[in-house]
């Protein structure tokens, strides 16, 4: 049994917009997906009009990249907000503000990018930090969504086996973005075919041995894969044995677990399906989910809500408060009462 127990509340309208952020920038990746899975990424071969229109014309490469900018506009938009509302609203709350703040460089990094590659037609490099870019935001987004639930009151926990779930947690977040920013220069370096079976690569058996560089790529991905597996396991299995760990986050690493497995049998469909769009778009959207899971997964480890659970007697973990209050208490006569 947890040492909190939590009281159920309905989501503010900042949390709505936060949590909404996440959920449209996620759209716009899986979006980002289908436009280079179907080779769409030049069909509006200029920025930011459309072949030197306001409006595409009707080809289907043209409409899929041009669906792909509106709907990154549209996500901008949400940044936009969440950046002034905090800014306006919570900016006592350091971390909130700092998280806010951080968005809009990275928002404005990342509409570059997207003009940089549209203007050199699509080179693996760029198209690899164009993505890895994305994930950053969409973990700072994902963050802000995070605090913004567990409130201003939240208190940060600092006791040994909790800072050993967060790290645990923190490393499989840096090795799912290796492996996507990985995925991503499999694909540009033209090494996504290179390997025709799974598990193994009947062309190249043994990894950096066999083979030539295609098949060196597509080794280095699915080690780093296999890594990230048992990552994942061991930070499940943490959750299972750290005392104090909420429910909720106990499920969360299960989540993980789960959807990180998934990604494993998608990669394989690409090349049983012979690398079919469809396979390929839920392999990407997948991978930012799993990433997603992740970042919650650090946020939530590392903080408690405070007003939101009430407190038994018994021995509580060591708590600082992450943000000062909005003012001090009143000395005033009748304060007390008020």
């Amino acid at each position: 049994m947890t040492r909190y127990q939590l009281t159920r509340y309905p989501l503010t309208r900042y949390q709505t917009l936060t949590a909404t952020t996440v959920v449209a920038t996620l759209i716009l990746i899986t979006i980002g997906a289908v436009v280079r899975t179907t080779g769409s990424g030049l069909g509006c071969p200029d920025w930011p009009l459309c072949q030197g229109g306001l409006i595409p014309p009707a080809e289907k490469a043209a409409i899929i990249e041009y669906s792909h900018r509106s709907v990154a506009a549209i996500v901008g938009a949400l940044v936009l907000s969440v950046a002034a509302v905090t800014l306006l609203r919570h900016r006592d709350d350091r971390t909130l503000a700092a998280l806010a703040i951080a968005s809009l460089p990275l928002l404005a990094l990342q509409a570059w990018l997207g003009k940089i590659t549209v203007d050199r037609e699509l080179p693996a490099e760029v198209v690899a930090i164009h993505l890895a870019m994305a994930m950053v935001l969409l973990a700072v987004l994902t963050l802000i969504a995070a605090l913004a639930y567990l409130g201003p009151d939240r208190m940060r926990i600092t006791d040994v086996p909790r800072r050993r779930f967060v790290q645990l947690a923190a490393a499989v977040a840096v090795i799912t973005f290796l492996v996507i920013v990985g995925g991503s220069y499999v694909v540009g370096a033209n090494a996504t075919a290179a390997c025709d079976g799974w598990p193994g690569c009947p062309d190249a058996p043994i990894p950096f041995i066999d083979g030539i560089k295609e098949h060196h790529i597509q080794w280095l991905h699915r080690l780093t894969v296999l890594l990230g597996l048992g990552a994942v396991a061991i930070v499940a299995l943490q959750a299972q044995i750290t005392e104090g760990l909420s429910e909720r986050l106990r499920q969360g690493t299960v989540v993980l677990v789960v959807l990180y497995g998934f990604q494993i049998v998608l990669g394989a469909l690409n090349i049983w399906t012979d690398f079919s769009e469809a396979a390929r778009v839920a392999h990407l959207a997948g991978s930012a989910t799993v990433w997603t899971v992740a970042v919650l997964l650090v946020a939530g480890g590392s903080y408690e809500p405070g007003a939101r659970r009430q407190e038994t007697p018994q021995s509580m973990p060591d708590r600082e408060p992450d943000s000062k209050p909005d003012r001090e208490p009143s000395t005033e006569p009748g304060a007390a009462r008020a």
